[in-house]
């Protein structure tokens, strides 16, 4: 059975940045390909969210390579999957603590 998958807010702004950067520098060709492997990742954490390897098992977050420069980063539960924040690989992994 598929699970409902929630972006958090924090998520929604990291997600909407990504797509205005894309937009902006690389074109709407950039841009459809990056909402595109988003989708296909919603579907994934939908219907498998377990084939994902833990960054921290003590607060049960997972992580899922969105693109190379972009993880996305998210939690499970029964019955929903909660996208936490999608971070940008070149930035200090640090920042990351205050996330989650």
């Amino acid at each position: 059975m598929a699970k409902e998958v929630v972006v958090t807010p924090t998520a929604a702004v990291n997600y909407e940045n990504i797509t205005d950067y894309l937009m902006v520098k690389w074109g709407i060709s950039a841009t459809n390909n990056f909402i595109d492997r988003f989708d296909q990742v919603l579907i994934l954490l939908s219907e498998s969210p377990g084939i994902f390897p833990f960054v921290d098992k003590a607060k049960q977050v997972q992580k899922c390579l969105l693109t190379k420069h972009n993880i996305l980063y998210f939690t499970e539960t029964a019955d929903v999957v909660k996208i936490l924040t999608i971070f940008d690989t070149r930035q200090d992994p640090q920042k990351l603590n205050t996330i989650f």
